[in-house]
């Protein structure tokens, strides 16, 4: 089992491809690049960590809304 980062800004979902061998991991590195946009000014967004099948890909299914920033 692995853990992928996943950043949420509204209603987008952002797969970072950043995978992770435990959830603890996962976490204390969202939480250092948070960290790290902060000081330079930036809010970061808020995460997730999700437990992906090692070797399998995410399948998003989002709903078609306008207006999103994202072309996906």
């Amino acid at each position: 089992m692995e853990f992928l980062l996943i950043w949420v800004l509204n209603t987008d979902i952002i797969d970072s491809g950043l995978r992770y061998n435990d959830a603890g991991e996962c976490y204390a590195s969202a939480q250092n690049i948070g960290k790290d946009l902060q000081y330079v000014g930036i809010s970061p967004p808020n995460f997730t960590c999700i437990p992906i099948k090692k070797g399998k890909e995410l399948r998003m299914f989002l709903r078609n809304e306008s207006g999103t920033r994202f072309p996906f």
